[in-house]
């Protein structure tokens, strides 16, 4: 068996794991992270750059949201069923820890997510400059396991951690196996989980978040995530909380068809149910989340979107009326040519189709044709007098009425495969039991932890995963220290 000995033993190095190991460092604590994969970052690799209040990014932007402000309007989004300490904490360390990773060479894009949001998502400009994007916050990730090298942090890779060791009720190391299956044994003073969730285990997800699997026609997988953290902490004695998913909506084998997904995904369609009745007011499918949930209520949880022919021109011709951070704002000039591709693809053809009358496309969508055709015409007639007497859309009203038409079914998603939380802990990030007592020396950052949403994830914060990530990460790692000092 091979032995190791540290102050923090570190369960996974994706971006809380880096963020506490790192801080931990800078503590002055002796650091050993055990990671599962040959690399750092974990999920974050594929994300693009997390939430921040009152950096100085957006002061020089002239942006005026406070963390007051942020912390109000997110504690009444969440009904105030989370940990108010804990959100405080959270926000009003963001704008530091930007300055932090900026000191490491992380260069930022201050952004929203769609025109409602704030301008909280610090986006990652990745290595060698280009817009930021999904997979642009590899680029932290690869400064940080940089920084750590520099702080002195053990990382050991292909290692993956099989249990928490307790004694007396205490938390006092780590088992793993190594590369080459050898038993591993870590004796610490504090374990931290920071194994990100069950992206990758779509079962315990389901079974978790209670949603139904037959819904999520597409979930999108995190390799690796397998809720091994989850698992560990309840078996260590830390509560189950209730988890909640990252609904959302988007199209069918999206990254092959992307031009198609911009079209359709956050932007505001005419969107209907199987029963061709509209649900939402389709401004609100900019805000992912609330898009997910409307459709999660909907026949056999789908929905579909209807586009004519001028509107598209229109798009190529003046540009999107919404211009989201993910896709950019040129892919409807690429609208037509993916469309002809994808129709003559089979499996696509379940899910996308043309029609040049809307009984047509019904007929080939299986949608209710009186439903849809009733739909349609009610809608032409709000645009024509610019009041929408259903839903009370005020935006975008443009007719149905050009062919040939266009129909996209939407397919529900678990976002990344994020479900948030699981693991009870205390505004430190200390695990809890059910009793609501401290289980000394065990920890838990970033998704296993992150239990600040209610039952919806607010994307109207944009960057509120990776925020909580690396803020739980630092603030746990000053805890520890604290907690160290006074042994």
């Amino acid at each position: 068996m091979k032995k190791y000995e540290c102050d923090v033993a570190v369960v996974a190095l994706g971006l809380s794991g880096l963020a506490t190991a790192i801080a931990c460092a800078e503590q002055g604590l002796s650091v050993i992270g055990f990671e599962k994969m040959r690399l750092a970052g974990g999920a974050a690799n594929m994300g693009m750059g997390p939430f921040a209040v009152e950096s100085r990014l957006q002061k020089k932007k002239q942006l005026t949201l406070t963390r007051e402000q942020a912390f109000m309007h997110h504690m009444e989004y969440a009904h105030y069923a989370v940990d108010a300490h804990l959100v405080h904490d959270i926000f009003w360390k963001s704008a530091d820890t930007i300055d932090w990773l900026m000191d490491m060479g992380v260069e930022f894009e201050v952004a929203p997510y769609f025109p409602k949001a704030q301008w909280t998502a610090h986006n990652v400009i990745p290595e060698g400059g280009g817009r930021p994007g999904p997979r642009g916050a590899g680029t932290m990730c690869k400064r940080m396991t940089e920084r750590a090298e520099q702080m002195g942090v053990q990382m050991v890779f292909e290692t993956p951690v099989k249990k928490i060791i307790m004694e007396n009720g205490r938390a006092v190391g780590i088992l793993a196996t190594g590369p080459d299956g050898e038993e591993v044994e870590c004796r610490s003073k504090f374990v931290a989980i920071c194994t990100g969730g069950a992206g990758d285990n779509e079962e315990l997800t389901l079974e978790l978040t209670g949603v139904v699997p037959e819904a999520l026609e597409q979930f999108n997988l995190v390799p690796g995530i397998k809720g091994d953290g989850l698992k560990m902490a309840w078996e260590a004695g830390a509560a189950r909380v209730p988890v909640h998913p990252e609904l959302g909506v988007g199209v069918h084998d999206n990254f092959n068809h992307w031009n198609l997904e911009a079209a359709f995904r956050s932007k505001p369609e005419l969107t209907v149910n199987k029963d061709g009745y509209r649900f939402i007011n389709e401004e609100m499918s900019e805000m992912g989340s609330f898009f997910g949930n409307a459709v999660y209520r909907q026949p056999d949880h789908i929905c579909f979107e209807i586009v004519d022919t001028k509107r598209i021109k229109d798009r190529i011709k003046y540009g999107p009326e919404v211009i989201d951070e993910v896709h950019g704002d040129d892919f409807y000039e690429h609208f037509f040519e993916e469309a002809e591709r994808s129709l003559e693809e089979e499996d696509f053809s379940k899910f996308f189709w043309k029609a040049d009358t809307i009984e047509e496309l019904a007929e080939k969508a299986g949608i209710d044709k009186d439903g849809l055709v009733e739909t349609v015409n009610n809608w032409n007639d709000y645009c024509e007098h610019g009041r929408d007497l259903e839903l009370c859309r005020t935006r975008y009203m443009n007719p149905i009425s050009t062919p040939p038409f266009y129909c996209m079914k939407m397919v529900l998603q678990s976002l990344n495969g994020i479900a948030c939380g699981g693991v009870k802990t205390n505004h430190k990030l200390q695990c809890l039991t059910e009793d609501d007592e401290i289980i000394p020396g065990l920890y838990a950052c970033g998704v296993d932890a992150c239990n600040i949403y209610g039952d919806t994830y607010d994307f109207y914060l944009p960057g509120l995963n990776m925020g909580f990530a690396l803020n739980s990460g630092r603030l746990a790692a000053e805890y520890m220290a604290e907690e160290l000092n006074n042994f």
